[in-house]
């Protein structure tokens, strides 16, 4: 199975946040979320549903409809991703691992103006090449 970047949220500074579908297995897809700058780099494995797809999807569209700030997964058993949207082009992103290691990582990433657009249509292909 070819890897496929759900989140891709990466600027000239070293910062980013990924999230990559590595593997498919009954019931979902697994991944690993992976986060990265110059101070700070790790990752956590993670699993994926239809649910959480269409919650992101429902994250993206918030965003896009002019929400500040959108959280994906908050209060559920799985990593959290909480995105606020400032006036510079720039996302503060907030990785949260509140089951296993307690951690949470904040970055601000810069983001070219189609990011949004460019993450639908991410959410478009996962979608077509592994079906739930």
């Amino acid at each position: 199975m070819a890897e496929h970047e759900l989140i891709h949220l990466a600027d000239d500074l070293g910062n980013s946040v990924v999230l990559r579908v590595t593997g498919q297995e009954p019931g979902g897809l697994t991944g690993m979320i992976e986060v990265g700058s110059y101070f700070v780099s790790g990752g956590i494995r993670t699993s994926l549903d239809a649910e959480d797809l269409t919650a992101w999807e429902k994250t993206l569209d918030s965003l896009a409809q002019g929400a500040d700030s959108a959280a994906w997964r908050e209060g559920q058993r799985a990593t959290e991703i909480h995105l606020e949207i400032d006036d510079h082009d720039r996302v503060h992103v907030a990785v949260v691992d509140s089951q296993s290691f307690l951690v949470t990582v904040e970055l601000t990433i810069e983001v070219a103006k189609d990011w949004l657009d460019d993450h639908r249509q991410r959410l478009t292909d996962l979608r077509a090449n592994f079906p739930a």
